[in-house]
């Protein structure tokens, strides 16, 4: 019985992260179109970390995994900020003028 809540654990672990870390890609590359440290870029890193901090509470871990989601978390980040590739284009309301 241990190992299949064991086994229970490491899955949805494991979904939560690839949920983490899927969500956060799209959201790298809106991060990416606004000037480092204005309200829009922090805005771009701080909503999320409230979504994942409800999302784990919602799933039913602890303060333990918190590393492993903020790990997820940059690194989707990261992944979506370097995919835009070398075109800054400014904010969407800039590019739409």
């Amino acid at each position: 019985m241990h190992e299949m809540v064991a086994n229970h654990y490491w899955a949805a672990l494991s979904v939560l992260l690839s949920i983490v870390f899927t969500v956060n890609i799209p959201v790298g590359v809106l991060r990416r179109r606004y000037p480092k440290f204005s309200r829009p870029w922090a805005r771009c890193i701080y909503i999320p970390i409230v979504i994942n901090i409800i999302l784990r509470r919602l799933a039913g871990f602890t303060y333990g995994v918190i590393p492993l989601v903020l790990i997820a978390l940059f690194a989707g980040q990261f992944l979506g900020e370097k995919l835009r590739g070398g075109d800054k284009t400014g904010p969407p309301e800039a590019a739409a003028n």
